[in-house]
């Protein structure tokens, strides 16, 4: 059985602009992909679109119909996404107690914050038919140079293996690759979704803007499809760094 994991991130804990940072992890049966990926791709070649979906790029409703089937086909094919939402302040002055400058700060949660998310989606598997049989992980992460320079890949499968091999649990994480999103519809979907998460806590839809009134209204029209609240609900899990782990 084999098991795709995507993270991304929205916000950077030292953008002194923005009160949080949001990072995300997206998991689901390789097969089950496939199928997502097939429909959204049969949606971008209807719509005549070959755009990536990229929700802070989305500032004109020309696309809205491309944009609301593939958030209305991904949410209907039973996704799972975390989100951990960190307090960025709150994470400098924890950093600063131990004397830590803001980018060993970053190079710690980059590799902290990964592999809890990850290892959140890996570790009750028991909603998958036959997860008494080994799960073989593999986990792609948005292309980013700092990932790469801390070699958060292969950390990430050290310590998420550590995890299993220590809880007793039955998966296995393969590799962990970097990928380009413009190549990848579920790093697309996690960006996406993401987007929405912050566009909706950070009260965004306030902003008296013809971008917030665009993005509003494709949330809106999203949302109050058929049961696509409940499912939203449900299906997106939101996290709060505390720091008390």
């Amino acid at each position: 059985m084999n098991y795709l994991i995507y993270f991304d991130e929205s916000n950077k804990i030292d953008q002194f602009n923005k009160q949080y940072s949001y990072y995300g992890a997206y998991g689901e049966l390789d097969t089950s992909l496939a199928v997502i990926v097939e429909k959204i791709r049969k949606i971008f070649k209807s719509s005549g679109s070959k755009s990536e979906l990229h929700f802070t790029e989305y500032t004109k409703d020309r696309h809205i119909k491309k944009y609301f089937q593939a958030l209305h086909t991904a949410i209907n094919e039973n996704m799972r996404i975390n989100i951990l939402i960190v307090n960025n302040q709150d994470a400098l002055a924890s950093a600063a107690k131990i004397g830590l400058s803001t980018q060993e700060l970053r190079n710690l949660f980059y590799i902290k914050i990964p592999e809890r998310l990850s290892y959140g989606l890996t570790r009750d598997l028991s909603h998958l038919d036959h997860a008494i049989q080994l799960v073989q992980v593999k986990i792609k992460i948005d292309k980013n140079d700092e990932y790469d320079r801390i070699k958060l890949n292969e950390k990430l499968v050290e310590q998420m293996n550590a995890h299993s091999a220590y809880r007793n649990k039955n998966y296995r994480i393969l590799k962990a690759i970097s990928q380009d999103s413009k190549k990848s519809i579920p790093l697309q979907i996690i960006d996406t979704f993401m987007g929405i998460v912050v566009f909706l806590l950070e009260k965004s839809y306030m902003e008296d803007t013809d971008i917030a009134a665009i993005k509003s209204d494709l949330i809106y029209r999203f949302l109050i499809e058929q049961d696509n609240l409940l499912k939203f609900q449900k299906q997106i899990r939101l996290l709060e760094w505390t720091g008390s782990e």
